[in-house]
């Protein structure tokens, strides 16, 4: 009985309750009105793109319009009702975007006022897997290609990236005759450029990547990455195979460096590395020839155990703190402060000229960026307890010397066959951070660093 006239009570006052809801009680909000911009004029003549899903008004001027800093507004047209932070009539500085801030009743859009003068550059130039060299001083493309690259030079596909807006013609993607120079013309309104592209057989190349795969494009996304960037930024670079080197397919008599980026899971002994790396196993006479001679090495993440069947690391020297794997599928989203590496003396030759973060310290450097993912395949010396002590035993261990780490050593190098630091030497980067490949899109700031360091590198270990 008591349950019966408790549940009566609680209806009663949950009728109640709805009945006190009254229109008094009602939101005075007013959500009845749009924030849109129908349409923005600067200077009488640039009408602004409207994109109201990217909250943009992108607005191009003239290739050689150097006014960005004082423009007017000479027509803004919002949606009925609706009032802007910025009027008709305003003088703005549009140097960099400018937020437009559109107010109707309770609602409000923002959006960015970005003026972009007309550019046709081409930012990247592929041939059937094979990265060009672009010059932007004098608009040339060079294209360097092995003898048995297999590609048909009388119609290859070429892809061609560029500035935003820009029109590629012919178009990327098409075939054409590359036995002779081609031209490529980028137009956007007022911007115009002709590159021209030269493709180079190699017979006698002087910087090499070397993969199992047949071609880059077999590679897994990671290591193409790394061998796409060396062979479009190193004049005589050129990818080949393990098997090619074995068999003699080309002549190694002009090589001055040889890069070998592994991307696999990580090896825990130089044993299970060179039991499953039958490729690298298979040209190590021929590589151990290159060292001997004075040829210098970089050895990127599980390829560090390379450095032992080479003899310039002890057997026993293998890294001992390893993970990671996979396709380069990636694993870790970097933010606004993406991660950073210590090196131990940042006047080093491999580390000049990086792009700095801004206020940090002198011994950080950055590889990555915002939006950056990293998968963080790793090959390094790691230590507890005393650093300076487990830093001193890894290089009594590699008989070389550490470059960076955080509380570990991942990148260190290895004395030429002579015995000196420098030419002829060996770079070994175990650490994930030096990172090639992101599956996800990112403005590249501080990963140019890694471009960077590669050039470096090249210039000290064959200089």
């Amino acid at each position: 009985m008591k349950t019966k006239i408790f549940s009566v009570i609680c209806a009663v006052c949950v009728l109640c309750g709805f009945t006190g809801c009254s229109d008094d009680n009602t939101s005075d909000m007013i959500l009845s009105g749009d924030c849109l911009v129908e349409e923005l004029v600067l200077n009488g003549e640039y009408k602004a793109t409207v994109s109201t899903e990217k909250r943009l008004l992108k607005v191009k001027v003239p290739v050689d319009f150097a006014q960005k800093g004082d423009m007017q507004i000479t027509s803004l047209k919002l949606s009925d009702g609706a009032t802007a932070n910025l009027k008709q009539g305003d003088h703005i500085n549009l140097e960099s975007a400018k937020t437009l801030r559109v107010t109707n009743g309770d609602l409000q859009m923002a959006y960015q006022i970005s003026v972009r003068n007309d550019e046709a550059l081409m930012t990247s130039f592929v041939l059937e897997g094979v990265k060009g060299a672009i010059n932007q001083a004098d608009k040339t493309v060079t294209v360097s290609v092995t003898e048995k690259s297999g590609i048909n030079l009388q119609s290859a596909t070429f892809e061609v990236e560029c500035s935003e807006d820009a029109v590629c013609s012919p178009a990327s993607g098409t075939k054409a005759n590359f036995t002779e120079p081609v031209e490529i013309t980028l137009t956007d309104n007022t911007a115009s450029n002709t590159y021209t592209v030269r493709v180079t057989v190699i017979s006698q190349p002087v910087a090499l990547f070397v993969g199992e795969a047949e071609t880059i494009e077999m590679l897994n996304d990671e290591e193409k990455a790394a061998a796409k960037w060396l062979t479009g930024n190193i004049a005589g670079a050129a990818y080949v195979s393990w098997s090619d080197i074995a068999n003699d397919n080309m002549s190694l008599d002009e090589v001055k460096m040889v890069f070998f980026h592994r991307h696999c899971p990580s090896y825990g002994t130089y044993n299970g590395f060179a039991d499953a790396e039958t490729g690298a196993m298979t040209a190590l006479a021929k590589m151990k020839e290159l060292w001997e001679r004075g040829v210098g090495f970089v050895l990127g993440r599980s390829a560090v155990n390379y450095a032992i069947a080479l003899g310039a690391m002890p057997e026993d020297a293998y890294p001992n703190n390893v993970w990671g794997g996979g396709g380069g599928e990636g694993s870790d989203l970097m933010g606004a402060d993406p991660w950073n590496y210590k090196v131990y003396d940042p006047a080093h030759p491999l580390w000049a000229n990086l792009k700095k973060f801004p206020g940090a310290a002198d011994d950080r450097i950055y590889t990555l960026d915002e939006g950056y993912t990293i998968c963080n395949t790793t090959s390094q010396f790691g230590f507890w307890g005393d650093y300076e002590a487990g830093r001193d035993a890894v290089e009594a261990r590699t008989g070389g010397r550490a470059l960076g780490g955080d509380g570990n050593v991942s990148a260190w190098e290895l004395k030429s066959k002579s015995g000196q630091y420098g030419k002829g030497g060996v770079i070994c980067l175990g650490s994930g951070l030096f990172d090639w490949n992101s599956p996800t899109t990112y403005t590249s700031v501080y990963h140019d660093n890694m471009g960077t360091i590669m050039l470096n590198a090249f210039d000290y270990l064959t200089k």
